[in-house]
């Protein structure tokens, strides 16, 4: 059984199934349903369950039943999990029926571990797993950070502000609006095809509703042809944007500003820059030097060694 929230943890954990060799040809994904996830998981046995935003721990704890009935169905021999909170009663109803327990936290925890981790090592019997060097817990083991394949080189060809013509501004699944983010975008671009995936930020351009949800495979392709892509900081965003080919604008969401439950995201977006895979920078603070600064790099798969 594959469980993991829409978004980001999802595309982790199609990656480090591949990372760590799980055979997934028989597994039970468990997401919620989203344009994307249902895009992303065309062909596999998938069970849909409601999702489950940042924050809403009763939501979560409500899905325990679901979650019992489903384990008790499917009895799967083992459970991997990406998180988020969606995952919490999963992994309570894998304990409670003895399957084993992977549970992997995100590339996005530089600093320690998620909430959902937290929960994971006190009330779970859940191996657990830190992406890349992890955080000195002994309790946690590694495993390679699905960032670890990627590098930035510059262009061949110098970008300008005049040939900035295409952009994605990508904005995730969370369930917290970010209208900074939005409104940035258009104050700097006013005259850029901008192909929009603004998730719960309701907004307008020239009196047109910009789209918010759009099938992953449509999304991945605007990533590879468009001249620059501006993303919040989450994974699924970020590698989508790598996969392409294409270094983004990272716009970490911020608590203060009502955009996320903490401020991960401004420690994801700060590690992305140091890998030299992004370049991160505050909305308020986005100029077009930041914009340029991406555009004039391309992100590739790193050379085996």
């Amino acid at each position: 059984m594959l469980v993991a929230s829409p978004g980001g943890h999802l595309d982790e954990l199609q990656i480090l199934i591949d990372l760590l060799g799980i055979d997934a040809s028989d597994a039970l994904w468990v997401t919620g349903k989203t344009t994307q996830t249902e895009s992303l998981l065309a062909g596999k046995e998938v069970a849909w369950l409601p999702r489950v935003g940042s924050g809403e721990m009763r939501k979560a704890a409500f899905g325990l039943p679901a979650a019992i009935r489903l384990h008790r169905r499917f009895r799967p021999g083992l459970l991997v999990s990406t998180g988020a909170l969606f995952s919490t009663p999963h992994l309570v109803a894998a304990s409670m029926f003895g399957c084993e327990t992977w549970f992997i936290d995100s590339a996005t925890r530089v600093d320690g571990p998620s909430h959902t981790g937290a929960f994971a090592r006190r009330f779970t019997r859940a191996k657990l797993f830190a992406q890349g060097s992890g955080w000195g817990d002994e309790r946690w083991a590694h495993v390679p950070s699905v960032f670890d394949a990627f590098e930035a080189v510059p262009k061949q060809t110098s970008f300008t502000a005049e040939h900035i013509r295409t952009a994605v501004v990508s904005l995730g699944t969370e369930l917290w609006p970010f209208r900074r983010a939005v409104d940035r975008a258009l104050e700097l671009l006013p005259d850029t095809e901008i192909y929009w995936q603004t998730g719960v930020t309701e907004a307008t351009r020239d009196g047109q509703a910009l789209q918010q949800w759009v099938p992953a495979k449509d999304l991945r392709r605007a990533f590879a042809e468009s001249d620059v892509v501006l993303t919040h900081a989450g994974v699924g965003s970020a590698l989508g944007s790598l996969e392409g080919g294409a270094v983004p604008v990272i716009l970490p969401r911020r608590r203060a500003h009502g955009e996320m439950i903490d401020d991960h995201q401004v420690e994801f977006a700060d590690m992305m820059a140091r890998r030299s895979l992004a370049v991160s920078v505050d909305p308020d603070e986005l100029g077009m030097e930041h914009i340029l600064r991406a555009a004039n790099l391309v992100a590739r798969r790193r050379t085996a060694t």
